[in-house]
């Protein structure tokens, strides 16, 4: 194998990593974004492991009910290092972006179940919160 050839396997296997680790503790294949034109969920695992494979397969996000409205559901680790977006119902936005610094307050808006990783998911459970319909028209 040449040096080119290892560092696309290593990217590869890196893209997928996060879907590999969650499969070999027990995750449903069901949980994630598979492409459609995948016949055999097997081949396409090993596929994942021999490097074959190039485009990252995402987590589908779970849904949870707040006031009789579905929203993603907030997340249950928070992001190392990265910005997150908190739901806050009491603010016009609806959210405010943060960054993990492993503090108190981080620690705090996860326990509580307002952590997100991108603001629309935020705002709907915000709105949700406030019983506005998160997929109604915007004002």
């Amino acid at each position: 194998m040449t040096e080119s050839q290892v560092q696309f396997a290593l990217s590869n296997a890196h893209l997928n990593a996060e879907f590999l680790i969650a499969i070999a503790n027990g995750a449903r294949v069901e949980d994630f974004n598979i492409p459609e034109n995948t016949s055999d969920i097997n081949v396409f695992l090993i596929d994942i492991l021999k490097g074959k494979y190039e485009a990252k397969v995402t987590r589908k996000p779970t849904k949870r009910m707040v006031n009789g409205f579905w929203v993603n559901a907030p997340e249950t680790v928070l992001p190392s290092k990265e910005k997150y977006y908190v739901s806050r119902p009491d603010l016009p936005k609806k959210f405010i972006e943060t960054k993990n610094c492993n503090e108190f307050t981080d620690r705090h808006y996860l326990n509580m179940g307002l952590v997100f990783l991108n603001s629309q998911d935020a705002i709907a459970n915000a709105k949700a919160m406030c019983l506005i319909d998160p997929a109604g028209p915007v004002r």
